[in-house]
């Protein structure tokens, strides 16, 4: 049924799909909850960041279950222009990472309070990067996937599935309605949008879904590192305080991909994805 919907109405799919993947989040978290309420766990002590990465996990295999249900669980082991090429093609977020992180280390470590213990240190980078795993996998491997095979190919086919995929990305994150300001979720929501949009174009140049995913776990850790290091703020914190300076980064993120999907290097799109493309 699923690989009928995909071919047959696949924004539909898309949609479908993230509806899907976002309710496998809320319903393992109404799971966790109530097994910690029936085992009478203290949840003071709960280790926020362990916690949502076993709901990414969750997520993860879901997306999972429909990449293999729809024929496209291949996809996760293509190699595409390979992991450190594909890096060099993402040189752009990866330079802002290292800024970022940078930054946020010489300059925004609180005086009045210690390093967390390094387990709580390493539970933290590993949900991030499992934010990186599942929402790559549900949002450039099923659904920008979906929708370039759905557009084709040619330079319009591409820039509609990087857009339409960004917009749908950008969209999830209005379920931080639930725990954040609106205002701050709206200023997420754009800035998801653009960054989506400029992840599918480097998934479309690497054929390789293993960049994105580093490259979007990377960018979560440098964003909450401080966060997440000395427990100053939490993920639901830092989106209530986003501003309309946010703004900036939908040109922040949507000029490069003017330079990555660039006329001479469409070619670098066909080599990989013409296979699956609609002709």
């Amino acid at each position: 049924m699923l690989k009928r919907l995909r071919n047959a109405h696949p924004v539909l799919f898309c949609i479908l799909v993230e509806v899907l993947f976002l309710g496998s989040l809320f319903v393992s978290d109404l799971v966790f909850t109530f097994a910690l309420l029936f085992a009478r766990a203290d949840f003071s002590a709960l280790d926020g960041y362990l916690y949502s990465g076993l709901q990414e996990l969750v997520g993860t295999l879901v997306v999972v279950l429909v990449l293999q249900k729809t024929g496209r669980l291949g996809l996760l082991r293509r190699r595409g222009s390979g992991f450190f090429n594909g890096l060099l093609v993402g040189m752009y977020p990866l330079v802002m990472i290292g800024y970022s992180l940078a930054g946020s280390l010489m300059f925004e470590r609180p005086d009045d309070r210690a390093l967390l213990p390094p387990v709580r240190i390493l539970t933290f980078l590993l949900s991030m990067m499992m934010v990186g795993v599942a929402e790559e996998f549900v949002f450039r491997g099923v659904v920008a996937q979906t929708l370039l095979e759905h557009y084709g190919t040619s330079r319009s086919g591409i820039w509609k599935a990087c857009l339409v995929s960004g917009v749908l990305f950008g969209a999830a994150h209005l379920t931080n309605l639930l725990g954040s300001a609106p205002f701050g979720v709206l200023m997420q929501c754009l800035f998801a949008a653009s960054l989506g949009s400029l992840f599918a174009a480097i998934y479309f140049r690497t054929g390789n879904i293993w960049v994105t995913v580093f490259l979007h776990g990377m960018m979560d850790i440098s964003s909450m590192i401080i966060g997440g290091m000395y427990g100053t703020v939490t993920m639901a914190e830092s989106v209530s305080s986003y501003d309309s300076s946010m703004l900036i980064s939908v040109a922040v993120y949507l000029i490069p991909m003017l330079f990555l999907l660039r006329r001479k290097k469409l070619p670098e799109v066909q080599l990989y994805w013409n296979a699956y493309a609609k002709k």
